[in-house]
């Protein structure tokens, strides 16, 4: 007897493994490769280099297909390649089921697909990530040019006719407000990857604690308020905060040194640089708790991945993941509430040994309930079907 055909889903994304630099769409693509290959054959188009690097991946040929590790072909096209042309034959000669996009507002890995869809592959099923970017707080950033760029391609008719993979309930309404109530949407939480039961027995004294940031460096994750509120974190507790991620925004990273003089002699503060994800998990387990008070995230994976290493997060309320100091999980407070920000700093500090285990605890559970949630399997599989 035959195997049944799996369905070949061509995802078009601007970064792919093994980079990391570009944050949650790397790993929402990735664990969602991993746990619907069952049912569907994946093929990625990406970029040979990882964000804001001009060095192809180590590896890898660029400008052809690849097969990684999990059997997954990937074709890195390099900068000076890429054309409307070879895009639109590399697309021809695949014959994707479905076409997977992942930004609003790539060119080449956005527009031109749904420009040679509309033009010569008119009835492929096309699905299209907004990854966040329609968020009030994503929006807000270099805000003339994102809305005007969404008025014309409104009315263009670059979008028509697709369907949207929305991450959440808000998600989803932000696309019917940019773009009309008879849009079709299918909501889907992102996937992530399950992870072992971490080590509970990090060491947890009275009065100190480390926190850690690790996510892009830009004005959306808002660290400068994060680091000028860590500042405030009373004497007499003796607190470390180190930053992990890539620069994205130069200028926002100054605006962040300077916040970072002059701190008192009972915190201190530390630039630690990019790092990749396996490396991002083994350095959690040397933290108590995760710090991002983020202006918008559809899904946030270093939230989930915090918490799966069993550090208690404290984030906005511009996520999904909301009152999480009822389950000892961590807290979610409001953007511009920098009182409850150092309260909550505060609490994490005064803990002792057992009290943290119990939050440590809390949060891997929490996140183990995302990733192995069977809904979310089939939410997202129902995005291809």
């Amino acid at each position: 007897m035959d195997p049944v055909r799996r369905k070949k889903v061509v995802v078009l994304i601007d970064w792919y493994l093994p980079g990391y630099k570009a944050g949650g769409p790397i790993q929402s693509v990735a664990s969602m490769v991993a746990r619907l290959s069952d049912e569907f054959e994946f093929a990625i188009i990406t970029g040979d280099t990882d964000a804001n690097e001009t060095t192809p991946y180590p590896g890898i040929r660029s400008n052809e297909w690849n097969t990684l590790n999990d059997g997954t072909r990937v074709y890195y096209f390099s900068k000076a390649e890429r054309s409307f042309d070879k895009l639109k034959q590399l697309m021809l000669d695949e014959q994707a089921d479905v076409i997977y996009l992942n930004s609003l507002f790539s060119v080449f890995f956005t527009i031109y697909p749904l420009i040679i869809r509309k033009n010569y592959m008119p009835s492929r099923k096309t699905v299209l990530a907004p990854r966040g970017m329609l968020g009030k707080g994503a929006l807000n950033i270099k805000p003339f040019k994102k809305k005007l760029f969404l008025l014309l391609a409104k009315i263009a008719g670059i979008y028509k006719n697709i369907t949207w993979h929305a991450s959440t309930q808000l998600e989803a309404e932000e696309v019917k407000l940019r773009f009309g109530k008879k849009q079709r949407v299918r909501i889907a939480t992102n996937l992530a990857t399950p992870k072992a039961i971490p080590s509970f027995n990090r060491t947890k004294e009275i009065g100190k604690a480390r926190f850690f940031f690790l996510s892009r460096i830009s004005s959306k994750k808002n660290l400068v308020a994060t680091i000028q509120a860590f500042k405030k974190i009373p004497t007499g507790l003796h607190s470390e905060f180190d930053i992990y991620g890539p620069v994205e925004d130069a200028v926002y990273w100054e605006q962040c040194t300077n916040a970072m003089k002059d701190f008192p002699s009972h915190l201190s503060i530390n630039y630690k640089g990019a790092i990749g994800n396996k490396e991002a998990e083994a350095m959690m387990a040397d933290y108590h708790f995760s710090l991002l008070q983020t202006q918008h995230e559809n899904f946030g994976h270093s939230i989930v991945e915090s918490m799966a290493a069993g550090c208690p997060v404290i984030i906005s309320d511009q996520t999904p993941w909301r009152n999480l100091a009822a389950v000892k999980a961590g807290w979610d407070i409001p953007l511009n509430d920098e009182a409850s920000l150092v309260k909550a700093l505060k609490q994490g500090c005064e803990m002792d040994q057992q009290t943290f285990n119990a939050w440590s605890r809390a949060a891997f559970d929490y996140a183990n309930g995302i990733f192995n949630n069977p809904q979310l399997i089939a939410d997202n599989k129902a995005v291809f079907s």
